[in-house]
C-alpha cells in the first residue's frame, strides 16, 4: 500500500500490512532461494569475475557485487529476466536519498556534517564507476553513472545481510525489503536453512489491517537518512536512550586562548532575533619559547600512534587496525617522520624545522600522486584530519574538487558565507604549519566515544608539566600558587577525585606513562578539568552557531506540517539538524555545569585554605620567605596533613 505522498513528491514510501489477524511467533514471509539475489550471483558475471581478478579497491564490495548483477541482468536480459517482476516494482528516481536531493532541499542541512558525508558517498560511488570502467570498457554500455548511483542506493537500502548454508553473504530479498522500520522490533528474520528460505516471523500479534514492520536497527538519524532516506523523529529505544549522534572536531588550534581570563561567550538558546554569538578570533602564534614547547609536546602526544590516509579534503588518521578506514603505507610513514621531527624539536627546544617542513611536502607530494579511487573514510568511524597552513576552524575544511558544484557550493563556500552572514565573531585561528584534527561521534551517553572525547579534551587542555607526566610518566609539578589553582588546591583536588596527591609515592593513574592521547580516562586536576569543560563548551558553541536556525526555530518548524509535510524530505532534513543540535546542547550545559561544580569546589578548598593560613598565624606557624609580616603560602603537605 503507498503511502500518502508528501506535498513536494519526494515520498516513495510504501508500507506492507495484515490482511487477516496474526498470532504471535508465525511465519508471515517466507521467500525461497532461488528469487534471492547475492554477492555470489554478482560474482559470477562477467564483470563481477574481471573484479574479482582484479587488484581494484571498493568502497563496498559486497555492495558492488549485489550493484553488478541487478544492473547487468536486467540490461542484458531485459524482461525475460527471472527477477524481471522485482525490478519492476523497485523504485524509479529515490528522490528521498539525501544524494539525489536539489540544491534547495540540501540547504536545509545547512550547518550540519551531512553535507560532507553526502558529498563524500557521491564521490566514493563515482570513484567505483570509474574504477570499474576503466577495468571494464564494456561497463557504461551496462550502466550509467545516474544508473550506477541508483543501484548504489537501492542496495545500500535494501539489502540483508545472512548466513547461507553456513557461508556469510548479503542479499536482495524481493518483498521482504518493502517492510518499513520501527523500534523496538515486532519481527524477526533469518535464512532457514532447512527450508532453504529467507522467513520473516512476527513476535506480537497484529490486528488485520495493521502495518508489519521491520526494525533496521538501533540507529543514529544520520544513518537512517543517508542510507535509507529517512529520519526518525522521536528517535528513542525503550529504556529512553538516544543513539543519535553529532561529530565533534578536535584540534590543536583550540588550545589558544585557554589561559586568557575571558570565558567563552555561549551560544543563545532562545532570542527574538535569533541571534548568536561564538569565540573570538584566537592568537596567531606562539608568545613564548615556553608556549612554543608545550604545542610542539602536545603535538607529538596528540598524534602518536596514528596512522595515515588521504582521501578529499585532507589527510585522516585512523587508529591502528581499524578496519574501517584504508591505510596508505607512503603516507603513514611520512607522518610518522613529521610527528619524530616534532618530538625531537621540542627536545632540543627548537622550533619548527626544516625536518619538519620536508615531511609535509613529501605527505602532499604523495597525496597528489595517490590515485582518485581511494577509499573514502567510514561515516561511523573516528578519524584524524591533518590540514596544512591557516584553514577554517573546527567543522570546516578545504575540499577537493567534486563533480557536483551543488555539494561544494552549500558545504563550503555557501556554508561558509552563511556562517559570516548570521554571526558575529566567527573569525578562525591561524593554525601553525600543519594541524592534525580528529573527529569522532558522540551521543548523550556516556559511552565509549564520551570517554574519548573526554580524554582528548584533557590532552588539548594540558600544559607541559601535565604533558610531561602523562606522556612520559613523570610526576606533576605544582602549579604557581594563585587563590584557585595553588599548589594546595591541586593536592586537595588529587584527594577530591580519588588521586593520590603529587609527590606521593602512591601508585596513581595520572603517574603512568600513557600511550595515546585516547587514554587519559582520570581527570588531571581541577584546573586541566576545567580547560578541558571550557574547550568543550567552545566546540559546541562553534558547531551551534554554523546552523542558520536554533534548536528552538526547529520546533517550531516541526509543528508546522504545512511548510514541512510529513515523509517531505524537508522535513526528514530538519529532524536531522534538531537532533544534531539536541546532542550539542547537550554537551554544552555539560560543560556549563561542570565549570560551575568546578568552581565551587574552587572556593571551597580557597575558604579552607585561608582559615588553615589564619589558624597557623594564630599560633605563630609561619612558612619561610614571608619575610616582615606577611603570611606565604604552606607547603602542600603542611596544608594537606591539616
Amino acid at each position: 500500500i503507498p503511502l500518502p505522498p508528501s506535498d513536494d513528491g519526494s515520498s516513495e514510501m510504501r508500507s506492507v500490512h495484515a490482511t487477516a489477524a496474526i498470532p504471535p511467533q508465525t511465519t508471515v514471509v517466507s521467500i525461497p532461494k532461488r528469487c534471492l539475489i547475492t554477492v555470489e550471483m554478482g560474482q559470477a558475471t562477467p564483470i563481477g569475475r574481471k573484479i574479482l581478478s582484479s587488484s581494484l579497491e571498493l568502497d563496498a564490495p559486497k555492495h558492488i557485487f549485489l550493484m553488478i548483477y541487478l544492473l547487468w541482468d536486467r540490461k542484458v536480459r531485459g524482461p525475460s529476466s527471472f527477477f524481471h517482476p522485482y525490478y519492476a516494482i523497485l523504485p524509479a528516481s529515490l528522490r528521498n536519498m539525501p544524494v539525489f536531493w536539489t540544491a534547495d532541499e540540501l540547504r536545509h542541512l545547512r550547518g550540519s556534517h551531512l553535507l560532507r558525508q553526502i558529498r563524500d558517498r557521491i564521490d566514493a560511488i563515482d570513484d567505483d564507476y570509474r574504477a570499474i570502467c576503466s577495468l571494464c570498457p564494456e561497463f557504461p554500455a551496462v550502466a550509467s553513472r545516474d544508473d550506477f548511483r541508483w543501484a548504489r542506493m537501492i542496495v545500500c537500502s535494501r539489502n540483508f545481510g545472512l548466513l547461507v548454508d553456513g557461508r556469510r553473504t548479503s542479499a536482495l530479498v524481493p518483498h521482504a525489503d518493502m517492510l518499513n522500520h520501527r523500534r523496538p522490533r515486532e519481527t524477526k528474520w533469518t535464512f532457514d536453512d532447512e527450508t532453504q528460505c529467507f522467513t520473516i516471523t512476527t513476535l506480537r500479534g497484529m490486528e488485520a489491517g495493521e502495518q508489519v514492520y521491520d526494525s533496521y536497527g538501533q540507529k543514529c538519524n544520520h544513518r537512517f537518512l543517508l542510507n535509507y532516506g529517512f529520519a526518525v523523529e522521536d528517535n528513542r529505544e525503550v529504556d529512553g536512550f538516544c543513539p543519535n549522534e553529532v561529530p565533534l572536531e578536535l584540534g590543536l588550534d583550540l588550545c589558544w586562548g585557554l589561559e586568557d581570563d575571558g570565558e567563552e561567550r555561549a551560544v543563545e538558546e532562545e532570542g527574538e532575533t535569533g541571534g548568536r554569538t561564538t569565540v573570538a578570533g584566537a592568537k596567531n602564534g606562539w608568545n613564548s619559547p615556553e608556549e612554543r614547547e608545550c604545542w610542539e609536546k602536545k603535538m607529538a602526544f596528540w598524534t602518536r600512534g596514528e596512522s595515515t590516509t588521504q582521501y578529499g579534503d585532507g589527510y585522516y588518521c585512523g587508529s591502528e587496525g581499524n578496519p574501517n578506514i584504508g591505510g596508505d603505507v607512503g603516507l603513514s610513514s611520512s607522518f610518522q617522520a613529521l610527528a619524530a621531527a616534532v618530538a625531537g624539536t621540542a627536545g632540543r627546544g627548537e622550533g619548527m624545522s626544516a625536518s619538519i617542513a620536508g615531511a609535509i611536502s613529501a605527505m602532499n607530494e604523495a597525496s597528489s600522486s595517490r590515485p582518485s579511487s581511494t577509499t573514502a573514510p567510514s561515516s561511523s568511524s573516528n578519524d584524524c584530519r591533518m590540514t596544512s597552513g591557516a584553514t577554517a576552524g573546527a567543522g570546516t575544511a578545504p575540499s577537493a574538487a567534486t563533480n557536483n558544484s551543488i555539494y561544494d557550493q552549500i558545504t563550503n563556500n555557501g556554508h561558509r558565507n552563511i556562517i559570516h552572514q548570521n554571526h558575529v565573531n566567527t573569525a578562525p585561528p591561524t593554525r601553525p604549519a600543519i594541524c592534525p584534527a580528529k573527529r569522532i561521534r558522540v551521543c548523550v551517553s556516556n559511552n565509549e566515544n564520551t570517554r574519548i572525547l573526554f580524554s582528548m579534551l584533557r590532552v588539548l587542555a594540558c600544559t607541559s608539566s601535565e604533558l610531561d607526566q602523562i606522556a612520559w610518566g613523570t610526576r606533576l609539578r605544582d602549579p604557581p600558587s594563585s587563590p584557585f589553582y595553588g599548589s594546595a588546591a591541586n593536592s586537595a583536588a588529587h584527594r577530591l577525585l580519588g588521586l593520590a596527591p603529587p609527590h606521593s609515592s602512591s601508585p596513581s593513574p595520572s603517574s603512568t606513562a600513557l600511550r595515546t592521547c585516547r587514554d587519559v580516562r582520570h581527570p588531571l586536576s581541577l584546573s586541566n578539568e576545567r580547560r578541558a569543560m571550557r574547550l568543550l563548551l567552545r566546540i559546541t558553541t562553534r558547531a551551534l552557531a554554523a546552523y542558520p536556525t536554533t534548536l528552538a526555530r526547529d520546533a517550531a518548524d516541526l509543528k508546522d506540517l504545512r511548510a514541512y509535510p510529513r515523509y517531505s524530505n524537508r522535513r526528514h532534513a530538519k529532524v536531522q539538524v534538531k537532533g544534531e543540535k539536541e546532542v550539542l546542547h547537550h554537551f554544552a550545559l555539560w560543560a556549563r555545569t561542570a565549570m560551575h561544580v568546578i568552581d565551587i569546589i574552587g572556593h571551597e578548598l580557597e575558604r579552607e585554605r585561608r582559615g588553615a593560613m589564619l589558624r597557623f598565624s594564630e599560633a605563630g606557624i609561619l612558612c619561610g620567605g614571608g619575610g616582615g609580616g606577611g603570611v606565604a603560602f604552606l607547603p602542600w603537605w603542611w596544608w594537606s596533613s591539616s
